[in-house]
């Protein structure tokens, strides 16, 4: 068993799927962002997601598994991994990014000049919603949510579109 949880971390293997939810896991190492990113391409692709809206999930996802990657203390590094649950419910996308750092996650104002340092905040600029969460075991939980687009009915129009807004006004 424990063979087998080895070769899942290596690959970055899907750990638990079912329709419309995928949990993924890998080891606390630089590849780990571009793994997380070509998982959520997958599994959106394949629920039929709209491009525009898995290239800003593959945004956010990379932002906060890279902060996992960067900033997590070296002592909770060590066999460490990052967790990466994708869920689509109701023409919304919830990701959750889950790491063994307890510290939570800063909105940090970034000058011209600084290289890194905006992570969190382009997740909160581009989700609908984002939040933290510590963890049961330790550790926390970065997730966000986002309102995805969705094919009008063909009674409306082929290939009509409409972007349900990020707030409503009644």
């Amino acid at each position: 068993m424990d063979e087998h949880r080895n070769t899942t971390l290596r690959r970055g293997g899907i750990t638990r799927a079912r329709q419309g939810a995928r949990t993924y896991v890998w080891r606390l190492d630089e590849r780990a962002p571009g793994d997380a990113r070509r998982a959520v391409r997958e599994a959106l692709a394949g629920w039929g997601v709209k491009e525009a809206d898995i290239d800003v999930a593959m945004l956010l996802t990379s932002e906060v598994v890279t902060n996992a990657v960067r900033h997590v203390r070296a002592e909770l590094r060590a066999g460490g991994v990052v967790w990466v649950r994708v869920r689509v419910m109701d023409g919304r996308l919830r990701v959750d990014v889950t790491d063994p750092e307890p510290g939570f996650p800063r909105l940090v104002a970034a000058s011209d000049t600084d290289e890194g340092h905006r992570g969190m905040a382009v997740v909160a600029g581009c989700a609908d919603r984002w939040g933290w969460h510590p963890g049961a075991g330790g550790g926390k939980t970065v997730w966000w949510t986002q309102v995805l687009e969705v094919q009008e009915p063909a009674s409306e129009g082929a290939g009509f579109k409409r972007v349900l807004s990020r707030s409503t006004s009644r």
